[in-house]
């Protein structure tokens, strides 16, 4: 009988170089390699995004397609800047308060919900299914915003 996977077993399978938040010292590196693959896959999206574009320009110049699209590009160009310039980590918070046991267990469920939406959006996007994006990409900013909430103190939330 096979056992399933913990949420950091698949991710160290996802993300190349991932170590779980093992140590103090590694907080911030983990959470730059999450915050870099989710990254990654949302700019291959967006060229994805780029190449349906043109398809759609070569044929239909004046679609109301290419608007949607340019909304979706537009979006996922502002989750990604504000996935680079929110804090790694919790940089300085975790010098001061402890992160609990509980909090990491959460983060990691957060860093793989991330991952695999994140995976769902290009995989979509590069399939011309482009209807379910926008509440992916709600539900992306949701799951960031409460994964950087995890790195401070109940109290502090």
């Amino acid at each position: 009988m096979t056992k399933e996977l913990t949420p950091l077993e698949r991710l160290q399978l996802i993300v190349p170089g991932y170590r779980g938040y093992k140590a103090k010292d590694l907080i911030r590196q983990d959470d730059f390699l999450i915050r870099s693959s989710v990254k990654t896959k949302l700019e291959n999206a967006l060229n994805k995004i780029a190449e349906l574009e043109a398809q759609i320009v070569s044929t239909s110049p004046f679609s109301p397609e290419l608007k949607k699209l340019e909304f979706l590009a537009s979006k996922i160009r502002t989750l990604v800047s504000e996935m680079v310039a929110s804090q790694g980590g919790g940089a300085d918070v975790y010098a001061r308060y402890k992160i609990t046991t509980e909090a990491l267990d959460e983060i990691v469920k957060n860093d793989l919900n991330m991952i695999n939406i994140a995976n769902q959006i290009y995989n979509d996007i590069s399939a011309g299914r482009v209807d379910s994006i926008d509440s992916m990409l709600n539900q992306l900013r949701e799951v960031l915003v409460r994964r950087q909430e995890l790195f401070f103190p109940q109290e502090y939330r």
